[in-house]
């Protein structure tokens, strides 16, 4: 049986199962929908109740399809795939992220995408540009280069009260290493010595991905230091920490929090030493 997800769980009854080879077939039927078995993938997104993988199918239309969390991490934007899906239950859009809710959907889900051999379409248009992740027409809630050429992106757009929004990472100019949706992200602000902080996490799966800054008495005689930056978290932890080694722009803070409707739970987070 699969890993225990909070917004995912296995159904317990004998379920319709469509596996799908390679040289299978371009369209399945699995509980009542038809459903799109080939494409090359354009983002994959982690929302509330599963990851959202947007393809492009040989014709050069796009699909967006539910999928197991896991294939949010495999690393599968801009590759060839073949897709087997199956029947699973779901939390239901009723329950509008709350972890506790009990209802669920039953749903066909995306547990597979093998990347497949043989030329891919054109690829879709790049998002942003060489230097942002953020496109014409998005709002920068947060930006900065980590290193390595690497990029930190998260991007506003839509209605200010609410708006969508996406964390993007990687070498702006290319389709992103890992993109996240809004319904994952949780932020807040602390108090510090001399300042405060504000940061924006993104959960996916058992990984979680907070952008930061603030500023307090950090210098080793006690002065103000700024600090900016992102980090990465599994089952809760700490495992890599990337900061900002450019200019840093950021809307962090309780009037965009309050805005943006971000909300805190019960999730905390402390600025590296």
């Amino acid at each position: 049986m699969k890993r225990a997800n909070a917004w995912r769980v296995a159904v317990g009854l004998v379920v319709a199962s469509v596996a799908v080879a390679a040289e299978g077939p371009d369209e399945v039927r699995l509980g009542g929908q038809v459903k799109k078995t080939a494409g090359v993938v354009k983002s994959a997104e982690a929302g509330d109740i599963a990851c959202y993988l947007t393809l492009v199918d040989a014709r050069g239309a796009e699909f967006t399809e539910m999928a197991d969390f896991e294939l949010c991490e495999a690393k599968l934007v801009g590759r060839r795939v073949r897709l087997t899906y199956r029947l699973e239950q779901v939390a239901s859009a009723k329950c509008e992220g709350d972890p506790d809710c009990k209802l669920t959907d039953t749903v066909p889900l995306i547990v597979k995408a093998d990347p497949v051999d043989g030329p891919a379409p054109k690829p879709a248009a790049k998002v942003g540009t060489s230097t942002s992740f953020c496109a014409v027409g998005e709002q920068v809630v947060f930006e900065c280069r980590t290193g390595k050429g690497k990029t930190v992106s998260v991007c506003a757009s839509g209605p200010a009260a609410g708006p969508a929004l996406h964390y993007r990472f990687g070498v702006a100019g290319a389709a992103p290493e890992l993109a996240l949706a809004r319904a994952a992200a949780r932020g807040g602000n602390d108090p510090y010595a001399g300042g405060g902080a504000a940061w924006l996490r993104f959960r996916s799966g058992a990984h979680a991905y907070v952008v930061y800054t603030g500023i307090g008495n950090w210098g080793p005689r006690g002065e103000k230091v700024e600090k900016q930056g992102l980090v990465v978290e599994k089952g809760g932890a700490a495992i890599a920490h990337m900061p900002c080694s450019g200019p840093v722009k950021s809307e962090l803070g309780p009037d965009w929090f309050e805005l943006a409707r971000i909300e805190r739970g019960d999730d905390e987070f402390l600025i590296p030493e």
